[in-house]
């Protein structure tokens, strides 16, 4: 009787050992500050009025009178692509930027009304057919970019030296247009126009694109003036309040049981927030300037080193390994010394063989151990090598 009432109380037992936070002497962790936004329904709410410059154009098109087109208040005129310019080579400026422009249109496709589809078709095709010197090619700075359009066009146009950059422009602002009208999206061309850039430095943090770019409208709506004609945009900007937070990013070092490894699998990174736990997926983040991490990369999580209940035991058989940490290396083996240099600099510490460490190396350091070389760039001004207990 006795051995069954023990039998049957021998979950509860072994959920009572993991329901515990992780003992201080195995926490390896190091912090970082994020940019996020708390609640994606609290913004700030800024009414503007969009107007174009009537001295710009874009392939041979004043841009009032696109945005008049698009706005629905004139009959658009399309451009056309001949066979030469199909043929003709690209020049750098559009290698820079052709990944770019070809994600912006195939994003848009479901957004976009017929007419204009057709009127992108051939710069599409264009754009596939870009070739390019390097495997990868990634866009820097595109908001630059279009700040730059907006304030000289023709200063871009001499820097580009390529007929069709014109071309692409002007699609891109009829689907910037058709996107802000027709659903409220605010494209990177529109998020960097001087107008709507200005109202939103003074309230959120310009310098990372993916942030600028969780800036939306409502209550858009096209209005010509009859005092000049001039078409302008009536929007609402919705600017979401932003706030920063440090998190921990932390391992368990673990510990050895009769010759198996044992620790538990944290999440990568994680903050406390009005008594709840959040666990941060730091790679779907973002770092420009400042690290932005979006509302998809931040869930509520039941594993943390605060509770271990829902946290992953891994059990390891392995007679020597070195496991990088979030802050050091667990190292175990039959090694007797550590070496460590710096600045050509070499030190030695003697260690038991079979004992379980937790190693820190200092500000650029590397650590030689069992014939592995080991780097991690921290922070600390010491070497640390510390035993873990059983």
């Amino acid at each position: 009787m006795t051995f069954i009432a023990l039998f049957a109380a021998l979950p509860i037992l072994i959920s009572a050992l993991h329901n515990h936070p992780l003992p201080e002497e195995r926490r390896a962790c190091t912090t970082q500050e994020i940019t996020y936004i708390p609640d994606e329904y609290d913004v700030y709410e800024k009414q503007i009025e969009l107007s174009l410059d009537s001295g710009m154009s874009l392939n041979r098109h004043p841009v009032t009178r696109i945005l008049a087109e698009e706005c629905g208040l004139r009959d658009k005129v399309f451009p056309t692509l001949s066979r030469r310019d199909k043929r003709s080579p690209i020049a750098r400026g559009i290698f820079r930027l052709s990944k770019y422009f070809l994600h912006f249109f195939q994003k848009s496709k479901l957004f976009l009304k017929p007419e204009l589809l057709k009127g992108i078709a051939k710069v599409v095709e264009k754009l596939n057919h870009v070739k390019t010197s390097i495997g990868k090619v990634k866009y820097a700075g595109i908001g630059n970019f279009f700040m730059k359009m907006w304030e000289d066009v023709e200063e871009l146009r001499a820097e580009e030296k390529d007929a069709h950059m014109d071309v692409i422009l002007e699609q891109t602002l009829r689907t910037s247009l058709q996107l802000l009208i027709n659903h409220g999206i605010i494209s990177d061309m529109l998020l960097h126009h001087p107008i709507i850039l200005e109202e939103i430095k003074g309230l959120l943090l310009v310098d990372n694109e993916k942030l600028l770019s969780e800036v939306t409208a409502t209550n858009v709506m096209c209005h010509q003036s009859h005092r000049d004609s001039q078409v302008v945009i009536y929007l609402k900007l919705k600017i979401p309040k932003v706030a920063r937070i440090t998190i921990e990013k932390c391992d368990d070092i673990g510990k050895m049981v009769d010759g198996t490894y044992q620790y538990y699998t944290l999440p990568k990174a994680t903050f406390k927030k009005n008594g709840h736990i959040f666990k941060v997926d730091i790679e779907r983040c973002f770092f420009e300037h400042f690290t932005y991490c979006p509302t998809q990369a931040i869930r509520p999580t039941d594993c943390s080193k605060e509770k271990l209940q829902r946290c992953e035991l891994r059990m390891e058989q392995k007679s020597d390994f070195d496991r990088e940490l979030q802050n050091g290396f667990a190292v175990y083996g039959d090694f007797t010394q550590i070496l460590t240099e710096k600045d050509s600099l070499q030190s030695r510490y003697l260690v038991k063989p079979r004992v379980l460490y937790h190693i820190v190396p200092k500000f650029d350091e590397t650590l030689f151990i069992g014939g592995k070389e080991l780097k991690q760039m921290t922070q600390s001004k010491e070497t640390i090598i510390r035993p873990i207990k059983p």
